[in-house]
């Protein structure tokens, strides 16, 4: 109940006080905004505890501070092929702004346009001038031009914009020689560009729904292009910003310190790693930098009761209750008794929790021996059971819930049970069979027995999309800390009701209706919330805006990357690759900033500085090649098969120029060389790797765990100005490949221990200083070591992959292997900002 002052009652008042004690207890109602923990002590009633188990969501990953932004910045367009979503490359989204020839509200688009005698001058005040002529353009439209007369002049535009989204925006003018303009709005100047200089931005905060009149001065004609940037975003989700606007204060004092409730005790069994748990009073941190809803439910229990309250918890993330939650009463099959985890949670719950009561003393703050009752079961897990039928589930949290009743001696132990929210109301039909058995538990007409003492507590309604937290981790709710408050107050509420209490229910401020363009961008399907990377449509979308973009490609985001990719703290391939200087360390995939500043370039419509093939045509060509399998024998389980192995008597430098490989009796095949299982056979039936191939039959069978191939060919001199690589092909899908060494002329240029585990990614080796100069035209000898793949995912050899043939059997020996060598030409914004790069360091380092 509610924290109430105690007192010492005098003589005949004993028996009516007690009396009023319990009639408030009756009627104490745990308010919808709860109060403050103070420093009051609670009463010396037996402590009242509550078994916290599930999954890593109960354990909790809702952030608690330092959330970043979805996008760093919105980049807003009035140009009519814009589509709406994120951008096609970089990390920013995309929304349309509104251009207007008057503020009306039935305003045609676009501006007006008067036109003056003469080149620009600053001093004139062309709003007291006559002009040569008026006429509107279509600003915002980059493919449109700027009115211009015969002879010099000057074009001053003027419009009224409005934007989707309140906040602090930059204004850009035009594209090319029309970027020389200034920009004043609402009488303010927030844009400058003279000629031969660099523009000067000044920020302006813009409110959603409100017009602002733009005036535009060209110094220059062109492009009509105009647009804007969103700047100064805010990360969202975490509990500091929540505790900001103004919600569930009740976590934090007033200067944003968390509170700590001192008649509330968290325990961890688990997880712990001293022996017999840890914890202490609860407070947000209790779980360390994520909160869970044993937070929220712990406020709640101890708001209600007067009693100290001890939370213990036994929860471990990857688990299913259909196998290592497995009660008792639900039985095992022969193989599953013969399976050390197959209820092993169950047995590690009620352990640690026997552990914990047998210790009581010494968990609990001011325990004096006045005994505990087990007051509630409290149960949130269920990604792990994804697909378990919706009446194996039920049955398996039904016999939970007994099997723990049976097992503590508490028949009638309410237990609450908070449902998988998934994606919300959109959730996936595999976890909405497990939200269904989760229902059904607290339904009293299902289960009459569990009626006044079970409750379900549906959090789809929780869920919180990545445009609205801290991450897009949708199996831990995207780490959004609302998910997890909502879903443990609503847990101590409902525990509170089954209890006989009075709980009011927490009101949670709705949401605001947004711009639908801002709905969009900050949707799920959009962000994806399961999605790691990339934009959520193919090249082929954001080429249908065609100039659209490049404004903003060409004029903002090349240049920053460039800027960023040189910086002096820079820790990003650019530099390397065009300065020459090999890096320390050498990553798996050598897919780089040099590719991603090409997607940057693509989407502008510009091919200059794209990947070409150059040299011979290796990938198709004859290459002499030996398998073998080594004595130094490793494990098929056992993924990153590269290691120093004996080669074959004769072979130990196979690689340098002067190895003759008729002599060593090799064979000559041609290129790709593969395998899959024992035949000649594509290793997927279609490849997701943009320099892979897997999904071509191979022309060579790759016999033993070892392949060993090299070829000497007649390659180009390379150029200035231009980079250089080798593109290991045909294992660049995700989950594929495996270690290989690359030498060029005898001379070692990668080794890669492993293959990809998660995600595709390009294989091969880019070509620095030390190598370079091998490529002075002429002949060229190109060798490479390849092992063998036996895993699909990392150490396990059960296949899950696309070919037909396999699925669900044990893995088969696979690979596939070619080589080619790529060029591609520096852009001018690159070798710029690396002379002006390589200026800087050497005045640094006088």
């Amino acid at each position: 109940m509610l924290k109430t002052k105690h007192f010492q009652p005098r003589g005949g008042t004993l028996f009516l006080l007690l009396s009023l004690a319990v009639a408030v207890h009756t009627l104490a109602k745990v308010p919808s905004v709860l109060p403050r923990p103070d420093a009051a002590p609670p009463s010396n009633g037996k402590v009242k505890v509550y078994i916290l188990a599930g999954q890593s969501n109960m354990v909790g990953f809702g952030y608690l501070k330092g959330s970043r932004p979805v996008y760093p910045s919105i980049f807003l367009s009035a140009d009519p092929k814009v589509r709406v979503g994120r951008m096609p490359v970089g990390p920013s989204a995309l929304l349309r702004h509104g251009v207007y020839q008057t503020a009306g509200k039935d305003s045609p688009v676009g501006a007006r346009a008067a036109i003056y005698r003469g080149a620009y001058n600053a001093a004139t005040d062309y709003g007291a001038v006559k002009p040569e002529m008026e006429t509107t353009v279509p600003l915002g439209s980059v493919d449109a031009r700027l009115p211009s007369i015969e002879g010099p002049h000057t074009v001053v535009a003027t419009a009224f914009i409005d934007v989707p989204m309140s906040g602090m925006h930059e204004i850009h003018a035009g594209f090319g020689e029309s970027t020389h303009a200034v920009v004043s709005l609402e009488g303010r100047e927030v844009y400058r560009r003279e000629v031969g200089k660099d523009a000067v931005i000044t920020p302006v905060a813009l409110e959603e729904g409100r017009r602002y009149e733009v005036t535009i001065t060209y110094l220059r004609g062109g492009s009509a292009a105009f647009w804007l940037k969103h700047i100064d975003l805010k990360g969202q989700g975490d509990l500091a910003t929540l505790n900001q606007q103004g919600k569930y204060t009740w976590f934090a004092d007033d200067e944003g310190k968390w509170t700590v409730r001192n008649d509330v005790t968290y325990w961890e069994t688990r997880i712990s790693k001293d022996e017999g748990g840890s914890g202490g009073p609860l407070t947000t941190t209790s779980n360390g930098r994520f909160m869970g809803p044993e937070v929220p439910f712990g406020y709640v229990m101890g708001t209600y009761h007067d009693e100290p309250v001890l939370l213990i918890e036994s929860s471990m993330g990857n688990r299913a209750l259909s196998f290592d939650f497995r009660p008792p009463s639900s039985g095992k099959n022969e193989e599953e008794r013969a399976n050390e985890y197959c209820g092993l949670e169950y047995d590690l719950m009620v352990k640690g929790v026997r552990g914990a009561l047998q210790n009581i003393g010494r968990i609990v703050p001011g325990y004096k021996g006045q005994g505990f009752d087990i007051a509630g079961f409290v149960w949130f897990q269920g990604h792990k059971d994804k697909n378990v039928p919706k009446e194996v589930y039920e049955k398996h949290l039904a016999n939970l819930i007994k099997d723990l009743r049976k097992e503590f001696k508490t028949p009638e132990m309410p237990a609450v049970v908070a449902t998988v929210g998934f994606g919300g109301k959109e959730m996936d039909p595999g976890h909405l069979m497990t939200w269904e058995a989760q229902m059904a538990v607290g339904d009293a007409e299902q289960y009459p027995e569990f009626a006044g003492n079970v409750a379900s507590v549906d959090t789809r309604g929780f869920w919180r999309s990545r445009g609205e937290s801290p991450t897009n981790t949708g199996y831990h709710y995207n780490h959004n800390a609302e998910t997890y408050i909502l879903t443990g107050d609503a847990l101590g509420r409902a525990m509170v009701e089954l209890q006989g209490g009075k709980a009011e229910k927490l009101t949670v401020e709705e949401r605001r209706t947004r711009h639908p363009d801002v709905e969009t961008i900050f949707s799920d399907a959009v962000t994806g919330n399961f999605n790691k990377r990339g934009p959520h449509h193919g090249p082929d979308y954001y080429r249908a805006m065609g100039r659209a973009l490049e404004p903003i490609i060409m004029e903002e985001m090349i240049p920053g990357f460039v800027e960023a990719a040189f910086a002096p703290n820079s820790r990003g391939s650019l530099k390397g690759i065009v300065s020459g200087r090999k890096p320390a360390r050498i990553p798996v995939d050598i897919r780089s900033d040099l590719d991603v500043l090409m997607e940057y370039y693509d989407i502008a419509g510009i091919r200059d500085y794209e990947w070409k093939p150059f040299g011979p045509k290796m990938h198709s060509a004859d290459w002499s090649y030996y398998s073998f399998d080594p004595p130094e024998k490793q494990d098929p389980e056992k993924s990153d098969r590269f290691r120093e192995i004996t080669f074959p008597e004769g072979m130990e430098e196979w690689f340098v120029p002067v190895f003759d490989p008729v002599k060593a009796g090799w064979k000559v095949g041609q290129a790709p060389f593969g395998r899959m299982g024992d035949k000649l056979d594509r290793r997927r039936p279609s490849c997701n790797g943009t320099h892979c191939g897997c999904s071509e039959i191979p022309a060579t069978l790759w016999e033993k765990e070892v392949l060993l191939m090299r070829q000497t060919f007649e390659v180009p001199k390379v150029r200035e100005g231009h980079a250089y690589r080798l593109i290991l092909g045909g294992a660049g899908c995700d989950r594929s490949g495996e270690g290989f060494a690359i030498y060029v002329n005898g001379r070692l240029v990668t080794t890669v221990a492993k293959g990809f585990f998660r995600y595709s990614g390009i294989r091969g080796a880019y070509l620095y200083d030390d190598i370079l100069p091998e490529f002075k035209g002429g002949k060229v000898t190109i060798a490479v070591i390849n092992f063998l793949r036996y895993t699909h995912f990392r150490n396990k050899t059960t296949y899950f992959g696309p070919h037909p043939d396999y699925y669900g059997k044990p893995v088969p020996p696979n690979g596939h292997v070619s080589m080619w060598m790529e060029e591609a030409k520096l852009s001018p914004a690159i070798l710029n900002a690396a002379r002006k790069s390589e200026q800087a360091g050497a005045k640094t380092s006088r």
